[in-house]
């Protein structure tokens, strides 16, 4: 399986950035493949406002996904901005039948509603959202020398299982209608 991990937090460090890197480190490698876009680090101008590599890159990289995971912060009970902007660069052509799994930080406690927008985004796309998602708060993370570490087993056991979806529906054939 080749997995696409979109990073939406406009901060480096971030708890969203953390979780990528927790689910990084579930996935099995070799045999699958991860690739991890950090957004705030791509050149993306405001839908609309005309495209840069990091836009075809960005799209050629969802496009060869087998199944994509996004994260976002809890921006005033919402998804990121950033990756608003992300999403509408890209469209039904990259999301289409593609299993995609969901995961946000919230401050003081967890909170789904920036999920809920963004699986009508995804419906929006003709994606397939696992019905498993992930919501993490501050409470759940301990600081390293890494940074930011995700220390909250049934969360991390958790995204476990996302993975594991995506890779059964990555791998499921799937009937045009």
């Amino acid at each position: 399986m080749n997995l696409l991990i979109l990073s939406g937090s406009a901060f480096p460090g971030s708890h969203t950035h953390a979780i990528a890197r927790t689910i990084e480190s579930l996935v099995e490698q070799p045999e699958h493949a991860v690739t991890h876009v950090d957004l705030r680090e791509y050149n993306l101008p405001v839908f609309g406002q005309g495209k840069t590599d990091d836009v075809e890159t960005l799209k050629r990289l969802a496009e060869n996904a087998d199944a994509i995971i996004i994260g976002t912060p809890n921006y005033h009970t919402s998804f990121s901005g950033l990756l608003k902007n992300a999403l509408d660069h890209l469209s039904m052509d990259e999301f289409e039948m593609k299993p995609v799994g969901l995961y946000c930080n919230s401050g003081g406690m967890r909170n789904s509603d920036p999920l809920t927008q963004l699986r009508m985004v995804m419906r929006g796309l003709h994606a397939m959202v696992l019905p498993i998602q992930v919501c993490t708060c501050d409470a759940d993370f301990e600081r390293t020398d890494e940074g930011r570490v995700l220390a909250n087993d049934e969360l991390t056991g958790r995204l476990g299982v996302m993975i594991d979806g995506l890779v059964r529906q990555s791998h499921a054939e799937t009937v045009s209608i």
